[in-house]
């Protein structure tokens, strides 16, 4: 089955330098295999426009960003407007 990479991905296949594939030991075929399968699968499962967040459980952190022990489920904010914000901290 050939699939249509994103241009980004497709790029990775083409340009991965041999010497780089060798220390994998992989090949540029089942490098090309292995990315297709994550496309199709991010096809599949990712979240659709529109449609409902997945629910997920994340660390709440204090007013300085520092970790608190405590755990919210955003499955429990259902009918208040929240903001999420995803990023490095580190």
């Amino acid at each position: 089955m050939l699939v249509e990479l994103p241009e980004k991905f497709e790029a990775i296949v083409v340009n991965a330098k041999q010497e780089w594939l060798d220390t994998r030991g992989t090949t540029r075929e089942e490098l090309r295999k292995f990315i297709e399968g994550r496309v199709l699968r991010d096809k599949e499962f990712a979240p659709k426009v529109g449609g409902d967040a997945p629910d997920f459980e994340a660390e709440i952190l204090d007013e300085k960003g520092k970790r608190t022990g405590e755990m919210m489920r955003l499955s429990s904010q259902f009918g208040s407007p929240i903001g999420l914000i995803f990023g490095s901290y580190t």
